[in-house]
This record gives structure tokens, C-alpha cells and sequence, in this order.
């Protein structure tokens, strides 16, 4: 079973947000209903030092697979923060197709 390390264990809920490449963690906040997004922002964002924390005690591309889960929930809380925190209205991240922009993978 995928699952969060201990510590984090509260969090399993979001694993769907546990993307490893920047694409689908665009595609899941395009397909996303905001209040879902808001969601998923704020109970990570409550986390977000002692997930940092935990986290830097590895070597970024050498994780173990339940750290390397986490680590890609927080780059998904990456990929939602400015929609969240700056626009607060999804259509207006959509006046460009999201899928013209390279991704780096």
C-alpha cells in the first residue's frame, strides 16, 4: 500500500496529489474544483515546516518511496499556491492552455 511516513500519516488523504512529474501535477490542478484545491492547500500548507524539515534530512533524488511521496505532495502544494494565494479564481491561470508551456520533467 502507498502510504506517508509516519509523522505524516494525517495527510494520506491527498496521496492523489502525489504526482512525480510537473505535467500531472498541472493536469490535477487544471481537473481540480477549487474548493478541493483550497482543501488540499491548507491542510499541507499547516504541515509545510515539519515536512521541510523531514525531507532535508535525505538527498532529494535518493528518498526513500514514502518520503519521495511526500515530497512530490509538496510540489504539488507548489503548483497550487499562487492560484490559491495570488488569484483566487482558477480562470484566470486558464487564459493560456497550461499544455504550451514546457514542462521540465
Amino acid at each position: 500500500m502507498d502510504s506517508l511516513p509516519e509523522p505524516f500519516r494525517d495527510l494520506e488523504p491527498y496521496l492523489g496529489w502525489s504526482l512525480s512529474t510537473e505535467r500531472e501535477r498541472i493536469a490535477r490542478r487544471v481537473a481540480t474544483p477549487m474548493e478541493e484545491i483550497l482543501e488540499f492547500h491548507g491542510e499541507m500548507l499547516k504541515r509545510l515546516e515539519d515536512v521541510v524539515i523531514y525531507l532535508n534530512q535525505y538527498p532529494y533524488a535518493d528518498m526513500p518511496e514514502d518520503a519521495t511521496r511526500l515530497r512530490d505532495m509538496t510540489l504539488s502544494l507548489v503548483e497550487v499556491s499562487n492560484l490559491v494565494e495570488m488569484y483566487k479564481n482558477p480562470d484566470l491561470l486558464y487564459m493560456v492552455d497550461p499544455a504550451r508551456f514546457p514542462t521540465y520533467e
